[in-house]
């Protein structure tokens, strides 16, 4: 049992910021880029959320398994940490956008205030502008609220059947839609089944089992890292999968895309995360230690709450900053930054520094705070 609860994986730092990365690349680089990578991006953050939250909740299992802390208490500790997390730069960019109504904010900041963009999305089968991108923390948001009872009140004995449900779920939920929805359903409201939560719970179901292995299995967990190929053929076949669902009849309604997509990425994350966590010294590992890339996985969280209002190839026009900035240029220098590689570079350092800014005046000095609660 790893009884090590502020063990610092700093090689997750750099996973966080390959799975931002990849998000930006989907929303920055639409012509030139020929896959939905940005739907790898929010599996890694699903699986990697799902491992560390639940690897916080195994320890206060511990502590109340063994000695004799309060449940109540320590579901009380994770929400408050969680939202001192969360909350403080989201509600800020809520109130930047009721401020100046982005994307008419008026219209959906019920959905937005309460965590529920997702279900906005699947009620009225539509995207919300700039605030598109909030569905996936909402969708983990309403993770933190649920799963900890499941943690902290099962005894340990039935952790391990728990994640293996919580996958069979997370696929069984998208193969139901795939096989007994219509046709025209699954084309128009595709986004149904890509934001509901239940389709996302397998992803943090293997965040969990890895979590599980690590902390209580430490064999198993080790056998896992020695496996030299899986890495690879996972990431191979998640590019099969995408390779596959291009060439199906339909866009939306193909087995490919509505059930193995996610499925591969999620298999895909997590053996990358088992990898990062073992923190070895080899290529990968150097590449995800470096500082400026560790550097930009501690800020990742900003990266990306803000980008979608610096730029989104989707949302342009009244929406962004970009939009915003590039009016007051002359044409000929409109012209020539709307070159997709330099504006991808322009809005990045845009972004970098909003999301710097964000992190030392407002996170930083909060998650001290945070990290001081026992």
């Amino acid at each position: 049992m790893n009884t090590k609860p502020t063990k610092y994986f700093s090689q997750l730092n750099g996973i966080r910021f390959i799975a931002v990365l990849l998000v930006l690349m989907d929303h920055w680089l639409i012509p030139i880029i020929p896959f939905p990578l940005g739907h790898l991006g929010v599996v890694i953050f699903f699986v990697l959320s799902g491992f560390l939250i639940t690897r916080i909740l195994f320890h206060s299992a511990d502590e109340i398994a063994d000695k004799g802390h309060s449940p109540w208490a320590k579901i009380k500790l994770f929400i408050v940490r969680r939202s001192l997390r969360i909350f403080p730069i989201y509600f800020l960019i809520l109130i930047v956008g009721w401020v100046f109504n982005i994307s008419h904010f008026t219209h959906v900041w019920k959905w937005l205030l309460f965590y529920l963009p997702d279900f906005y999305i699947m009620w009225n089968r539509q995207w919300i502008g700039v605030w598109d991108h909030l569905w996936s923390l909402a969708v983990e948001e309403q993770y933190y609220l649920i799963f900890p009872y499941f943690i902290i009140f099962l005894p340990r004995k039935y952790f391990r059947k728990l994640f293996p449900w919580m996958i069979a779920l997370g696929l069984c939920s998208r193969l139901f839609f795939y096989l007994f929805v219509s046709h025209e359903f699954k084309q128009s409201a595709w986004m149904w089944s890509y934001v509901n939560p239940l389709s996302a719970i397998d992803s943090f179901g293997l965040g969990g089992l890895l979590a599980y292995f690590y902390h209580y299995q430490s064999d198993i967990y080790a056998q896992i890292v020695k496996l030299k190929y899986p890495l690879y053929i996972s990431i191979f076949a998640f590019f099969l999968v995408l390779w596959f669902s291009h060439l199906s009849t339909y866009t939306y309604d193909n087995f490919w895309f509505v059930v193995m997509e996610r499925s591969v990425a999620a298999i895909f994350s997590f053996f990358l995360i088992a990898e990062a966590v073992a923190e070895r010294r080899h290529i990968l590992g150097r590449i995800l230690s470096h500082s400026w890339i560790e550097y930009m996985g501690k800020i990742s969280y900003g990266l990306y709450l803000y980008h979608n209002f610096v730029y989104n190839y989707y949302h342009q026009e009244g929406n962004t900053i970009w939009w915003a900035i590039s009016k007051y240029m002359p044409s000929f220098q409109t012209n020539f930054l709307n070159f997709i590689g330099l504006k991808f570079f322009i809005n990045l350092i845009i972004l970098l520094f909003i999301a710097s800014v964000s992190w030392f005046l407002i996170e930083k000095p909060i998650n001290s705070f945070k990290d001081k609660l026992k």
